[in-house]
């Protein structure tokens, strides 16, 4: 099943939330935030993706890319890092 890219960010950021014992109450800006955004209910901004980022002790972008590979049943994560790493490289980095 494919899930929207917003509903598997949320289930990224529930997955490292959970995996790190972190509360919903301690990850951001309140608790019903949270649980909307786990549930697929809402979108974060990535001002938003990398406060929660910070409290998880991860790098915005892991949840940006586990959402994706979430999200796309297709996905391989090697095949994406190599992607990523073409594409930096177009444009110089």
């Amino acid at each position: 099943m494919r899930l929207e890219l917003k509903q598997a960010i949320g289930t990224s950021i529930r997955s490292y939330r959970l995996k790190r014992d972190v509360s919903q109450e301690s990850l951001g800006p309140s608790q019903p935030y949270i649980s909307n955004l786990e549930a697929g209910r809402g979108s974060a901004s990535l001002d938003k993706i990398e406060q929660m980022a910070d409290v998880l002790g991860v790098h915005p972008i892991s949840i940006i890319f586990a959402g994706y590979l979430i999200s796309n049943d297709d996905a391989n994560k090697d095949e994406l890092i190599e992607r990523i790493r073409i594409e930096l490289a177009e444009i110089g980095l």
